[in-house]
């Protein structure tokens, strides 16, 4: 009996045994079949975002490509406004006027005005989602084969002092002769007659459109490009792509200010401190004077006289305008160089007619320690002195010293416009259509 029931026993034992794992093995697989469901699942998941990567990597580029077509157009665009801008389809109804161009959604702008001497461009174009504008001041090419012209006046030209001439030099049939001159002899340059060439009865006039643009900036104020204000914070950059800032009486001493770009200021008589840092900035006046030490570039349209004291620099482009007032009665109106005075840009002394016969004289007076590069032109006198590195056109020599006043002479000068000739743009003085080139581009 005791037998039987241990062989029970372990009978029931050995199917328990077997069921345990029987039981373990389903419950295995059960377990092996749930791990491949959630690897299954991981990888779709993983797929997916793999998927979702590709196609946002791919809308990205896409959208790069779209945005970079887009700006090369827009930059194409801006160079076909600089185009439309020196064209004759370019008139004053199409200035600051969006067009639409006839095959996108793309439109440019195109501001076209005088800025002192020099004329100023900007240029703008936007699509739907972009904006993109350049502006520029131009001028026209120095020509380095001239370096003085003066009228034949059937008198010799009175030379003292070390002369260096180093282009052609347009100087009365009557020749030269020498001349002694506050306590200086000629020193006699072998080169100098081979650019002595022979001058014209008259020099060239200006272009009667320099004088009619001139004249409206002094005069007018345009609502569609002008903004009057009646102060100015200390520091101020104003766009050309935007209206000009116009600054009406800012009093008669400027100083501690620091101005940018597209902004006009209009007064009587004026005097500008060294500390007043003017970059591109427009003065309408009847007299300007830079006080010692002053460094900018400036550009000027004096009715009365723009002088300066020692040791100012005007970087280029600068332009000096003296456009005298035909209703003046008395000393001659002037543009006068003080001692270690540096200017890169135009000198225009003008008169308001244009003409050469107004009763009212004009004269530009360097220094011996001074040195002008780029143009000048006198409708009346000019002193010559010092470093010259500029395309000097004038109707007469006048040489005043502190001792006397010399008709017809000149002393210690170096006449070289070669030297900028191809890297410095003039001021459009007789022909508006001759060629542009890019003085200064501004952003």
């Amino acid at each position: 009996m005791r037998l039987f029931h241990s062989i029970t026993s372990k009978q029931s034992l050995i199917e328990q045994v077997k069921g345990s794992c029987y039981l373990r093995r389903i419950i295995h697989g059960r377990k092996v079949k749930g791990g491949a469901l959630y690897v299954s699942i991981l990888v779709s998941i993983v797929i997916g975002i793999l998927l979702s990567l590709f196609i946002l990597a791919a809308k990205y580029n896409q959208r790069n490509a779209t945005v970079y077509c887009q700006s090369s157009q827009l930059f194409y665009n801006l160079k076909s406004a600089f185009q439309v801008a020196r064209s004759a389809y370019f008139t004053s109804g199409r200035n600051y006027v969006w067009m639409k161009n006839q095959v996108n959604d793309d439109s440019i702008r195109v501001k076209k005005i005088n800025w002192g001497a020099y004329l100023l461009i900007c240029a703008e174009t936007k699509n739907r989602h972009q904006y993109l504008s350049q502006s520029g001041i131009f001028g026209t090419h120095l020509n380095g084969d001239t370096g003085l012209m003066i009228s034949d006046n059937s008198r010799p030209v009175g030379l003292s002092g070390n002369i260096i001439f180093r282009s052609g030099c347009y100087l009365p049939r009557a020749g030269t002769k020498p001349a002694y001159i506050e306590g200086q002899n000629y020193t006699n340059n072998a080169l100098n007659s081979l650019y002595t060439r022979h001058s014209p009865g008259s020099i060239p006039l200006v272009n009667n459109e320099l004088i009619k643009d001139l004249k409206e900036q002094v005069e007018k104020l345009n609502p569609n490009l002008d903004s009057a204000v009646v102060s100015l914070a200390r520091f101020y950059d104003q766009p050309f792509s935007q209206k000009t800032i116009v600054w009406e009486n800012p009093g008669a001493h400027l100083s501690k200010l620091n101005l940018s770009n597209n902004i006009k200021i209009i007064c009587e008589d004026i005097e500008i401190d060294s500390s007043a840092h003017l970059e591109n900035v427009l003065i309408i006046c009847n007299k300007a004077r830079f006080k010692k030490g002053f460094r900018g570039k400036i550009h000027v349209i004096a009715s009365d006289s723009i002088s300066m004291e020692e040791s100012c620099e005007f970087s280029y482009p600068s332009s000096f305008v003296l456009l005298s007032d035909q209703n003046a009665d008395g000393n001659m109106n002037s543009i006068q160089f003080n001692r270690k005075c540096k200017f890169y840009g135009g000198i225009l002394a003008l008169h308001g007619d244009g003409g050469a016969l107004s009763r009212q004289k004009v004269f530009v007076k360097l220094n011996s320690a001074g040195e002008v590069n780029g143009f000048i032109y006198s409708a009346n006198y000019i002193h010559l002195e010092g470093i010259i590195n500029a395309m000097v056109i004038a109707d007469k020599l006048l040489l005043k010293t502190p001792s006397a006043v010399y008709e017809n002479h000149m002393l210690g000068c170096e006449i070289n416009p070669a030297k900028y000739a191809g890297t410095i743009g003039i001021p459009l003085v007789f022909d508006k259509r001759a060629a542009l080139v890019c003085c200064e581009s501004i952003n």
